[in-house]
């Protein structure tokens, strides 16, 4: 008999937790929508990444960063850079065909442009060196861009863009706008 009851004391308790555990659990639904809802939130967050794009089994992109966040906002997720990148795309890998570093990237997933700025340098096969604070790559018109002032070192010397330029995204047919500098000619 003595069993039976301690079956029922359990019994009893049981409920008296179950009540307990539903009161304690009620949110407004403004705070449940809040925590689900992913639309301004970040989603991944990795450290130390390497990132290889390969077409046809070649490498032909690689990139590298010490911190990466994915954002899946709607209409348009992106991806954050906020301490740097710097990309490599490749003639035949390895051979670099231009590389762009900065001290900060962003990402747009599905309009596919990237926006990098702070301290930005780019570099082509030529050797021929981009300095600006913000440029971007549009992936669907295959284009580099800036409207701020640029400076490119070639081998024969230096021009400013004052309005920025534009290139194609190897950096090897690029236009300044707004040009000024100085460029040694060779007498022959």
């Amino acid at each position: 008999m003595k069993i039976f009851l301690s079956k029922i004391k359990l019994y009893k308790g049981i409920p008296a937790i179950g009540i307990a555990l539903f009161y304690s659990c009620t949110n407004n639904l403004e705070t449940v929508n809040a925590i689900t809802n992913l639309s301004d939130k970040q989603t991944i967050y990795a450290k130390e990444i390497e990132i290889v794009r390969n077409d046809s089994g070649k490498i032909v992109l690689k990139g590298f960063t010490k911190e990466f966040s994915y954002f899946h906002t709607e209409p348009n997720p992106y991806t954050e850079f906020k301490k740097g990148i710097k990309i490599e795309t490749y003639i035949d890998y390895p051979l670099i065909e231009s590389s762009i570093t900065a001290e900060y990237a962003k990402h747009w997933e599905k309009i596919k442009l990237w926006e990098a700025k702070t301290n930005v340098v780019a570099q082509n096969s030529k050797g021929e060196m981009l300095n600006t604070e913000q440029l971007y790559w549009d992936e669907n018109k295959h284009i580099i861009y800036s409207d701020n002032f640029c400076r490119v070192s070639t081998a024969d010397g230096i021009l400013y863009g004052k309005n920025g330029f534009v290139s194609d995204e190897s950096f090897t047919k690029w236009k300044l706008k707004n040009t000024k500098g100085t460029v040694t000619i060779k007498d022959e």
